[in-house]
C-alpha cells in the first residue's frame, strides 16, 4: 500500500465518520509529514488485513 492510497483511506474514514474533510485532510497531512521525518515510504504491514509478522 503506497502512503497516498493510506492516505486517501484515513481522510474518507473520517469524513464518514462525522470529522469535517478540511479537518480530517489537516490532521492527514501532518501524520504524514511525521511519518516522511521517520523515513517511511510505504506501508508493509496493515494491521487489519490479518498478517502481522
Amino acid at each position: 500500500m503506497s502512503v497516498d492510497d493510506m492516505a486517501r483511506i484515513e481522510v474518507n474514514a473520517m469524513v464518514e465518520a462525522g470529522i469535517p474533510e478540511d479537518v480530517a485532510k489537516g490532521w492527514v497531512v501532518r501524520a504524514l509529514e511525521d511519518l516522511k521525518n521517520q523515513g517511511v515510504s510505504e506501508i508493509k504491514n496493515i494491521p487489519w488485513n490479518g498478517v502481522n509478522p
